[in-house]
């Protein structure tokens, strides 16, 4: 476990823990202006890409088993919530999600430019990191719920690297990286329950085509959340992303194509802090 993240989860428990003598007082975080959560994160990868070769001969598809990336791995995960009014609320955050492995190809594997011969051994690295910012639309704002419209868009931290584990070999070694935007539309639900006790979720998603750009994507979430004092609280979340995006060659070659379909999972535990 990475040293962030074990230090995500320890914070959770600390702010468990309510203050000896704390003078307890009824307050509704529906409408807090301010809250920050910050996360240990059980992320779980499923991935399938494939990068073309400069000239736009289609690459090989490949799941991250393929090449030995780990499917499961923590990570920390922050975000900030702030409401300017009681129906408006923006939410900017960032869940790191990588991994590596290593694997002995069940197949040849066409990467960009570059292949990597059946039998050979390769050290795989997956970077999918996801930044957000969602807009929130409460069209319904009452003392103990919220309903209304969200607005998420994004970016997708992409970067896959390759290389032969064999130094007696003439040293192989590819990456490739791109930062894909992402956009979803949907709607969202929060709930007190009593005093301490919040539920909420998410469901968003959007397809669009723009030139040799095709994008679907799908979002979802839910949490709930039990408030130790005015200003700390714990959460428990679910977050569930797919996304598939297609890059056609160019008419007449070059630049780059290729195709990603990606799925993660995140199970977090979070400390929660409001102003």
């Amino acid at each position: 476990m990475k040293p962030w993240t074990k230090f995500c989860i320890a914070a959770c428990f600390v702010a468990a823990v309510p203050l000896q003598g704390q003078i307890q007082q009824t307050h509704n975080h529906l409408y807090d202006r301010f809250q920050f959560s910050l996360s240990g994160t059980q992320v779980w990868l499923g991935s399938n890409m494939r990068v073309d070769a400069s000239d736009g001969s289609p690459g090989t598809e490949f799941s991250s088993d393929d090449i030995g990336a780990s499917k499961r791995t923590w990570e920390p995960r922050f975000a900030l919530r702030w409401k300017p009014g009681r129906r408006h609320e923006l939410e900017l955050g960032y869940l790191f999600a990588r991994s590596s492995g290593s694997r002995v190809l069940r197949d040849t594997i066409y990467f960009a430019d570059t292949s990597f011969a059946r039998g050979m051994e390769v050290h795989s690295k997956l970077k999918s990191d996801q930044g957000f910012l969602t807009y929130r639309y409460a069209f319904h704002a009452a003392p103990r719920s919220q309903i209304g419209l969200a607005l998420g868009l994004g970016a997708l931290f992409v970067d896959i690297g390759l290389r032969n584990a064999d130094t007696a070999l003439v040293p192989i070694s590819v990456s490739r990286d791109v930062i894909g935007p992402t956009g979803s539309l949907g709607l969202f639900g929060r709930w007190q329950l009593d005093d301490h006790w919040y539920v909420e979720s998410d469901a968003r998603g959007l397809y669009a085509k723009i030139d040799r750009i095709s994008a679907t994507v799908y979002e979802a979430g839910a949490a709930g959340r039990y408030f130790t004092s005015r200003h700390v609280g714990i959460e428990l979340g679910y977050g569930l992303t797919w996304i598939k995006v297609t890059l056609d060659p160019r008419s007449g070659g070059g630049g780059f194509s290729g195709l990603l379909r990606y799925s993660l999972q995140n199970a977090r535990l979070a400390v929660v802090l409001t102003q």
